[in-house]
C-alpha cells in the first residue's frame, strides 16, 4: 500500500465510517435530550432513507447483508474503542477469543471511526519481537484492508493457534510497514525494581491478578533501603485487571482508593490501609498507559501526592458484559467504569503535571525518542533538577 493510497484510506474512512453510526449515535443522544421520543423516529426514517440511496444511486452495487453489518460495527464504534457488534454466527467462537485475549500476540487494539491502531505492545511478546509499537495504524492483515475487517473478526484472528503467522502491514509516520507476528503463548513480563538517574525504578509492566503479589516484596525492599523516591514506570501498560489496580496502589496509598459505577449508582467501594512504603513518588504515564494503570496513577495522584509525568493518558478503565440480541448475535458493550478517588469516572485521559509530548520537544530533543524524554523529565522532576520548568496548563 503506497502512502497516496493511505492518505486516500484515511480520508475515505473518516467521511463514510461515520455516514450510519453518526446517524445512529445522534439518534441516541437526541433521544435522551427529548423526553418526547419523535427524534428517535426521525432518524430512523433518516437511516432508512440514506440506506435506500446507498443501495439504489451508488456508483456499484451493494448487498444490504453487508451494508447494515457495516452500520452495526460502525454504532458500536461511536460509542467508544472497545464496544464490539458481533454476529450470531460468530458469537460462541467469540467466547473463547475473550478468554484467549492478547496472551497469544501480546498487542492491544483499539478502534476509532474505522481506524484500527496499536494501542500498547506488553513487553517481551510476539507483538514486541515482531516490531509493532504503540500508536502505529493497522491497514491490512493477511492481505485484508481493516476496512473489510470488522473488529470481531480481527480480534479473532490475533486470539489464533500458537504458531499461526499474521502478515500485518501497519503505518508509522505515514511509511508503510510489513510485520510478521507469530501468535505464541508466552509469560507475561515481571514487575521489576531497577535504578534510573541514581533513583529506584519501579516498571510494572502489566497489571493482571498477581500484581500486587509481585510489587510486594519490591516496595519491601525499597522500605530496607530508606529509599524517600521512586519513580513508578506504568508507560504502554494497556489492559489487565481494574481490581487488581486498587489492590496495587493500596501498597502505596490507604483511605478511599476509588469505586467502580454505572449510571450514576456506585457497584463497589475499593478502600486501602497500612501501605508497605510511602515516599516522594512520580509516575510516569504515556497514551497507551490505559485501563487499570489509569487507576495506579489516579490512585497515587490523589492520595499519595504523587506527580504524573508524561503524554495523556488514553482514558477508558470499564468493564464490558456481553449481550445478547433477539436473533443470537451479541454485543460486547461497556456497561460500568472505574474511578479514583475523585469520583470522575476513567472515561477521558488523566493529564499529567508535567506534559511531555511531541509540543514540548525542544530543537535539540526532535530525534530523541518520546519514552526517553518522559523518562528524563521523571528523573529530573523527582530529583528536583527541574520541578516547575516543565509545568503543564
Amino acid at each position: 500500500m503506497n502512502r497516496a493510497r493511505v492518505l486516500f484510506l484515511a480520508v475515505s474512512l473518516a467521511l463514510t465510517v461515520p455516514l450510519v453510526a453518526g446517524v445512529l449515535w445522534s439518534a441516541a443522544v437526541e433521544r435522551r435530550a427529548d423526553d418526547g421520543g419523535d427524534s428517535l423516529y426521525k432518524y430512523l426514517t433518516m437511516f432508512s432513507e440514506v440506506l435506500g440511496l446507498v443501495r439504489n444511486d451508488y456508483v456499484d452495487a451493494t448487498e444490504a447483508e453487508k451494508l447494515l453489518a457495516g452500520a452495526l460495527d460502525g454504532a458500536t464504534d461511536a460509542l467508544d474503542p472497545f464496544s464490539v457488534f458481533v454476529p450470531r454466527a460468530a458469537r460462541a467462537e467469540f467466547a473463547r477469543v475473550i478468554e484467549v485475549g492478547r496472551s497469544r500476540s501480546g498487542i492491544s487494539l483499539g478502534h476509532d471511526h474505522g481506524i484500527v491502531y496499536v494501542l500498547a505492545v506488553e513487553d517481551g511478546s510476539p507483538a514486541a519481537t515482531a516490531g509493532f509499537t504503540a500508536g502505529d495504524l493497522v491497514a491490512e492483515v493477511g492481505g485484508v484492508s481493516t476496512r473489510e475487517l470488522p473488529h470481531w473478526r480481527l480480534e479473532r484472528l490475533l486470539a489464533g493457534q500458537p504458531g499461526d503467522t499474521l502478515a500485518v502491514e501497519v503505518l508509522r509516520r505515514g511509511e508503510a510497514h510489513d510485520l510478521e507476528l507469530v501468535l505464541a503463548d508466552y509469560a507475561p513480563p515481571r514487575a521489576v525494581l531497577s535504578e534510573a538517574g541514581g533513583l529506584p525504578l519501579l516498571r510494572l509492566p502489566s497489571i493482571g491478578g498477581g500484581a500486587a503479589a509481585e510489587v510486594r516484596p519490591l516496595l519491601e525492599q525499597l522500605a530496607a533501603a530508606g529509599a524517600a523516591k521512586l519513580l513508578l514506570d506504568l508507560r504502554g501498560v494497556a489492559g489487565g485487571a481494574p481490581v487488581a489496580a486498587y489492590e496495587v496502589a493500596s501498597l502505596l496509598a490507604d483511605g478511599h482508593l476509588g469505586r467502580r459505577v454505572a449510571r450514576g449508582a456506585t457497584l463497589r467501594e475499593f478502600a486501602g490501609a497500612s501501605p508497605l512504603w510511602k515516599g516522594e513518588i512520580v509516575v510516569l504515564v504515556d497514551a497507551g498507559t490505559q485501563g487499570p494503570a489509569e487507576l495506579v496513577a489516579a490512585v497515587l495522584r490523589d492520595r499519595a501526592g504523587a506527580r504524573l509525568v508524561g503524554a495523556r493518558t488514553f482514558g477508558w478503565a470499564g468493564e464490558r458484559e456481553m449481550i445478547e440480541l433477539s436473533d443470537g448475535a451479541a454485543l460486547l458493550l461497556t456497561t460500568s467504569f472505574y474511578c479514583g478517588p475523585d469520583g470522575t469516572p476513567m472515561s477521558k485521559g488523566l493529564a499529567p503535571e508535567v506534559l511531555v509530548d511531541d509540543l514540548q520537544r525542544s530543537f535539540g530533543e526532535r530525534d530523541k525518542p518520546l519514552g526517553d524524554l518522559i523518562l528524563e523529565r521523571g528523573i529530573e522532576v523527582l530529583s528536583g533538577a527541574d520541578a516547575t520548568a516543565r509545568q503543564a496548563a
